[in-house]
């Protein structure tokens, strides 16, 4: 068995059983949790019925919620990101340094989802998993470096990647810092964190906050630009082609890095210069994903990945820049008549739902471009299994309803009182959920089918994986 493929059954493993596990956390399935052993609730649970509303800090059990939040964000990303790695290696590395990159790539994933789980719902808050959290991040960080020592761009598609992984590797450092610092400044950023939840404004006086924004900005940014070239690598692009009649793919290309440089810039820049440098992120930000709409437009081919590019590009744009230019502009008041007034107690909600629907939006489309990708790589299910080219069709179509009902539950309620666990509300039940249920059964297909083609391999692998580690 090749080795991206085992580790294409390895990844797509772990990530099934991981977000099977957080959506198995969820309230509408507390009935088959507690039947399964878990328990009714978890020990720091953010709602605070004495009160009615969501608790940063729990009065009794400390900051457990925040830890556990912070693990579970990062093990999502380094599926992910470990996933996006492999196909990195597909088209840039071989031999003995592919081996060594994919090895410690699959140690450092294993380490972080494992010590998330141990830490946040096993072995609560027990600091030996926080130790071997912290090991596998630093892992999966020189591997970075070990790629970027030894990637060397040859077009201007490749400068977007290699750009894309350097500003990620500064965002890491960053997070680095950010971590390190919390162990010494804890109480002024909590402090920072509750006051932001209130007021941004608040937030804005203390470093630690503006660090986390911009590293919570960048690193996610960054990665979905560098699955979406990958992604075009794959494609390829038809380069002659000219777009308005005087936008070549060239100089979109020149544009996208330049987008690229100064997002990534801007965002760190938050650290040091607060609201400043978010004038800055915006035009940046628009300026890359305009760019890549744009390369959408001129991937070659009709195939199912091609057509995920252009629809994740308009869903991009519908469910996340429109909606994230509105709220900015109208956070500290309503400009617009049809404007929620975000600074009222009673939509105090739509912000932090909005704010939390942001950012798994944006790691929602990063899970979907890997997903077509994966159909087609290592090996191509599509060509094999025909109907399944339907099955990711229907998973796009589940994805830009989820992307509309999202937003639709931030910023399209009536005005209330803060609910924690929402799932009677409309846009959630009629909208949100159904277009999850078909992104879940894309999912699910895909991987039974990685099961029937990958795992008979695997077993039959095993004894010669024995005689390698034997040596």
């Amino acid at each position: 068995m090749k080795r991206e493929e085992f580790y294409a059954i390895f990844i797509a493993t772990i990530a099934v059983a991981l977000i099977g596990f957080y959506v198995l956390l969820s309230p509408p399935l507390t009935e088959l949790r507690v039947a399964l052993g878990l328990p009714h609730e978890l020990p720091g649970a953010r709602y605070n019925a004495t009160v009615g509303a969501a608790d940063i800090i729990d009065a009794n059990e400390g900051d457990i919620y925040l830890g556990r939040i912070t693990f579970v964000y990062h093990s999502v990303f380094i599926v992910l990101m470990f996933a996006t790695v492999l196909l990195f290696t597909r088209f840039y590395l071989e031999g003995m340094l592919k081996r060594i990159v994919l090895d410690f790539s699959a140690l450092a994933t294993i380490l972080v989802v494992f010590s998330t789980f141990m830490y946040g719902y096993v072995d609560i808050r027990n600091f030996f998993w926080h130790g071997v959290f912290i090991i596998g991040l630093t892992l999966f960080f020189f591997v970075g470096v070990l790629i970027f020592l030894n990637f060397k761009p040859k077009d201007l598609l490749e400068w977007n990647i290699w750009l894309a992984g350097v500003l990620i590797l500064i965002g890491a450092m960053w997070g680095a810092w950010l971590g390190s610092s919390f162990m010494h400044y804890r109480h002024e950023f909590l402090e920072a964190l509750i006051n932001s939840r209130y007021n941004p404004d608040l937030g804005e006086e203390s470093i630690y906050w503006r660090a986390l924004t911009s590293h919570e900005h960048a690193m996610i940014a960054l990665a979905l630009a560098l699955v979406f070239f990958l992604a075009l690598k794959i494609t390829g692009v038809e380069e002659d082609k000219k777009l308005l009649g005087f936008l070549s793919v060239r100089l979109i290309y020149v544009l996208t890095i330049i987008g690229q440089l100064f997002m990534g810039l801007a965002a760190y820049a938050v650290t040091f210069f607060g609201k400043i440098a978010h004038l800055i992120i915006t035009p940046a930000a628009v300026l890359l994903i305009f760019g890549t709409l744009l390369l959408s437009l001129v991937a070659k081919g009709t195939s199912l990945l091609r057509r995920g590019l252009v629809i994740g590009n308009i869903a991009i744009w519908v469910g996340v820049a429109a909606e994230g230019a509105l709220t900015a502009i109208n956070l500290r008041e309503a400009r617009f008549y049809f404007s929620l007034p975000f600074r009222d107690p009673s939509y105090d909600w739509a912000e932090l739902a909005y704010n939390i629907g942001h950012w798994h939006l944006l790691m929602f489309s990063w899970g979907i471009i890997l997903l077509l990708i994966y159909m087609t790589w290592p090996k191509n299910i599509l060509e094999k299994y025909r109907f399944m080219e339907w099955i990711g069709y229907i998973t796009l179509l589940g994805y830009f309803i989820a992307m509309i009902g999202a937003n639709l539950y931030a910023l399209a309620n009536p005005p209330g009182a803060y609910i924690p666990n929402p799932y009677s509300n409309q846009w959630i039940t009629f909208v949100l959920e159904p277009g999850l249920m078909l992104v879940t059964l894309g999912v699910a297909l895909t991987y039974l089918i990685y099961l029937i083609e990958y795992l008979p391999d695997l077993i039959k692998s095993i004894p010669d994986y024995i005689k390698e580690l034997s040596k």
